[in-house]
């Protein structure tokens, strides 16, 4: 289920993001009360070739938080998603902030 739930917010980008994450894996991991997120981004950057990109998902911190309400976990899984993104195009923590996600 809620690899249906990333799947669907991949589904919901614009093309042009979408064609972004067809070289960026987008990975679910059950380790965000480790790192103490819903995801993170790792890697250099869309211009930057030096690392491997991946976007990780965390499904044990999301669930834990909105997986009373599947519509929000929806809605939040989304948002995460769209957060990362706009790490991997270099946005940093405040630029994203400023753009609401």
């Amino acid at each position: 289920k809620f690899e249906s739930l990333v799947a669907d917010a991949i589904d919901a980008l614009p093309d042009e993001f979408q064609r972004l994450l067809e070289r960026v894996p987008v990975v679910i991991s059950d380790l965000g009360f480790e790192r103490h997120a819903y995801g993170e981004y790792f890697g250099d950057g869309v211009a930057g070739e030096r690392y491997e990109d991946r976007i990780v998902i965390y499904r044990d911190t999301l669930e834990k938080d909105f997986g009373h309400d599947p519509d929000l976990l929806a809605r939040q899984v989304e948002q995460t998603l769209r957060h990362e993104l706009a790490h991997h195009l270099g946005w940093d923590e405040g630029g994203v902030g400023g753009l609401g996600l």
